[in-house]
């Protein structure tokens, strides 16, 4: 779960205030679900561009609670890459609707099935848009809508727009103030967090680094109380913030 009740940005001025004064990535995000959710939005990812970097979604669940909490998964990084709204993201200027997507004529077969498969999952539509940084350091932000709402204005478009920007630039600043040794990690422990943070379980890592399960299992619980946390969505989240997982990945099985 994902606490924003210190956070409550209302206009792009406050945002941009929030981002600034953010020292960790959880508060960078706080920062910016709040913002988002003024524009009923309940679904937001994040996927960077470099090779082996995850991808994360958002998602505010108000089911049964009195207060709506934002909650977050690993997306297959595998399947975005069968994602045209991630290509055609990369190539706009402004952000672009799902649905305008998937009513793209030069679709192909396995890109239209998973259009198809977006919006039977996300009804409700929503907007892609790329991020940019320094060094080519770009994301693709995904903006899922709670319900169905007319068009945004431009104007509407324009400021989610920046607000990613800005959120994304003060990631890219906390990246590179700070670096693996901030939690005392060993290269080992570097190694199989970017692992969990590419969606592999204990299991699938100790095969790709020829260990025990056991040990996989050791390292896990040692970088979970080096990070203070206690999930492996959490982890990744502040390995983010902390520049751990920026380098490039081999894929693997």
């Amino acid at each position: 779960m994902i606490d924003l009740s210190q956070h409550s940005p209302k206009t792009l001025d406050e945002l941009a205030q929030c981002c600034q004064e953010a020292e960790t990535a959880a508060t960078l995000l706080a920062c910016g679900l709040a913002y988002y959710q003024l524009f009923g939005i309940d679904l937001v990812s994040y996927h960077g561009d470099s090779p082996g970097a995850p991808a994360i979604l958002y998602h505010l669940d108000s089911t049964g609670v009195e207060e709506p909490e934002w909650h977050s998964q690993f997306l297959d990084v595998e399947k975005l890459r069968e994602s045209p709204v991630e290509a055609m993201a990369r190539q706009q200027v402004l952000p672009l609707y799902w649905s305008e997507v998937a009513e793209a004529g030069r679709l192909t077969r396995a890109e239209s099935a998973y259009m198809q498969g977006l919006l039977r999952r996300y009804p409700n539509d929503g907007i892609s848009l790329e991020v940019h940084g320094p060094g080519g350091d770009s994301a693709v932000v995904g903006l899922g809508f709670a319900a169905k709402q007319a068009r945004l204005s431009p104007g509407g478009l324009y400021r989610l727009l920046c607000a990613a920007q800005i959120a994304h630039l003060r990631y890219c600043a906390l990246a590179e103030s700070q670096s693996p040794r901030d939690f005392g990690l060993s290269p080992r422990e570097v190694e199989v967090l970017e692992w969990i943070a590419t969606g592999k379980s204990n299991g699938v890592i100790a095969e790709i680094l020829g260990i025990s399960p056991h040990t996989v299992d050791t390292i896990v619980r040692r970088l979970f109380s080096k990070l203070d946390v206690n999930d492996r969505t959490t982890a990744a989240i502040r390995g983010l913030g902390a520049g751990l997982l920026r380098r490039p990945k081999d894929s693997a099985p």
